[in-house]
């Protein structure tokens, strides 16, 4: 007979989650749905702020977490798939640039991470990557539109403002969502 201590199953504790493993079933749908996250949350916070690049808060912290919680090489362009399937599912984007829009800053976060081994040493080499691959994002709509001789929206005036803005947006995103990552474990263990 089980001598019963009252102490929860190991198997049903919260700390039975492994913040970071391998890549399964279970984490490419959490990918995947990280990567539909950033559309989602795009359409649903439609402020007019007239800042370009300002959703690259939300895209780019979801990315960070895509990428901090799996080991996988490519985890953040899964969840980039995530994002360009999400989009093409609901209709939203800006045309045939839609797709590669949406996967170019995860692309950008693995080739980064996989350039510097230690990135998870260091609290901001992760949110540089995730800032280079935000900012890709208008200077790949600029060099297409300057194949057909058109400029629309933020680009209207050059490049320059529209990446810085891309810039910051991303970096800062990216850069809240590893120091809470960072600080996870800390306040778990409390």
């Amino acid at each position: 007979m089980t001598v019963l201590s009252g102490d929860s199953f190991r198997g049903r504790k919260s700390d039975a989650i492994e913040p970071v493993g391998d890549l399964t079933l279970g984490r490419l749908m959490l990918l995947l749905a990280l990567g539909a996250g950033v559309v989602v949350m795009e359409d649903l916070f439609r402020f007019a702020l007239k800042l370009p690049g300002h959703h690259g808060l939300e895209a780019m912290a979801l990315l960070a977490f895509a990428r901090l919680s799996c080991n996988y090489r490519w985890s953040a362009s899964i969840a980039a798939i995530g994002s360009a399937s999400a989009a093409a599912a609901l209709g939203v984007g800006h045309g045939a640039l839609t797709p590669f829009l949406y996967l170019l800053p995860g692309l950008v976060i693995d080739i980064g991470v996989m350039l510097v081994p230690a990135w998870r040493s260091r609290v901001l080499w992760l949110p540089l990557f995730a800032a280079a691959g935000y900012a890709a994002k208008p200077a790949l709509k600029w060099f297409a539109l300057q194949g057909i001789g058109m400029e629309f929206g933020s680009l209207i005036n050059g490049l320059a403002y529209p990446f810085s803005m891309h810039l910051v947006f991303g970096f800062t995103g990216a850069l809240v969502a590893t120091v809470a990552w960072k600080n996870w474990p800390r306040q778990h263990a409390r």
